[in-house]
């Protein structure tokens, strides 16, 4: 998990879980409503995803901010999310 790997950079980047579980909840409110139960957890997964992005870039440093991209970029990467395919496109 990429947060908590954070701290490493610099001990200012500490995530409560009372934190985590706030924006848990509001990403659950953004995401779209779906009648399939597989399109409901993929809609639930990309707005927590996003949510969680967008609250962690806002409360870095602007120095760190490449870090993290290139992190979660090889994460990604590491999964197969991305790969060449979509760089080629």
């Amino acid at each position: 998990f990429l947060l908590t790997k954070l701290c490493v950079i610099d001990h200012m980047y500490q995530y409560s879980l009372d934190s985590f579980l706030t924006f848990f909840e509001k990403s659950v409110h953004k995401a779209p409503a779906r009648d399939d139960l597989h399109e409901r957890v993929t809609s639930l997964r990309d707005s927590l995803r996003m949510c969680i992005f967008t609250w962690v870039s806002r409360g870095l440093f602007e120095r760190h901010k490449l870090i993290f991209l290139a992190q979660l970029t090889f994460n990604l990467m590491k999964r197969g999310t991305i790969g060449n395919d979509d760089w080629n496109e």
